[in-house]
Order: C-alpha cells, then sequence, then structure tokens
C-alpha cells in the first residue's frame, strides 16, 4: 500500500484507468480534505463533425461534468499538462487525462491523475 504518491510539486489525490461500460459516462466520486467531490466524464461522438472538442459545466460546487466529443484518436486524446480545476482544502487541484477509444465499441479507456498542487495564497 502506497501511503504518499508525488509528482514533482504535486501530490497524488487519486489516479486510476476505467472502461466506460457500454459507452455509459464515467463518475469518479472521491474525497480529500473533508470534502467530497465528483468527476463526470462523458463520451459523445458527432457524426457529422470530426474534431474532437470539450464542454465543461459545474452542476453543482462539488461536481465537475466534462463532456469529450470526437475523443477517437487510436493514439489517445487528453490533456497536454495538469489543469487547474478548482481548490482543495487550502491548495490548488489539478486535473490530467487521456482518453482511447476501443475500437469497435462505443466504449473508452480513460486513464486519469488528480493532484493537490501548490498552497492558494489567502491575502488579497
Amino acid at each position: 500500500m502506497v501511503d504518499k504518491l508525488e509528482s514533482g510539486p504535486a501530490e497524488v489525490v487519486t489516479s486510476g484507468s476505467v472502461i466506460s461500460f457500454l459507452g455509459n459516462p464515467i463518475t469518479i466520486t472521491f474525497k480529500a480534505e473533508d470534502e467530497i467531490l465528483k468527476l463526470i466524464f462523458e463520451f459523445r461522438d458527432e457524426k457529422e463533425k470530426k474534431e474532437p472538442r470539450m464542454e465543461v459545466s459545474l452542476p453543482n460546487p462539488e461536481t465537475l461534468k466534462i463532456i469529450l466529443f470526437n475523443f477517437r484518436d487510436p493514439l489517445g486524446l487528453g490533456t497536454g499538462k495538469p489543469a487547474r480545476i478548482g481548490t482543495i482544502g487550502n491548495r490548488n487541484l489539478y486535473l490530467q487525462y487521456r482518453v482511447y477509444p476501443i475500437s469497435g465499441s462505443l466504449d473508452k479507456i480513460l486513464h486519469y491523475t488528480l493532484y493537490k498542487g501548490e498552497e492558494v495564497s489567502t491575502n488579497g
């Protein structure tokens, strides 16, 4: 069992790989710093459009929904660097992910890592 996992200046909060179930969204719920947070990854393929794109929404203060359109590249698509998605406790929260399609299926493979970064400044 790992007690602590870090990469550079960031501490890994959670990390994993998930295969979507029959093309359904993937929901990741985790607890950190006494806060419960939820990430929802939804995958949509548009027949009339080819370019990958992303839409992000906050259905509520504890939930981040990421809709990934046209993530069909067999080499995978995702973040080029950790993306700041908010704060947890007094530290910045970052997300990095990569998505791979499963040939002949609606399913996707999602690799993800959430990091706690530097402390958030409390002075104006």
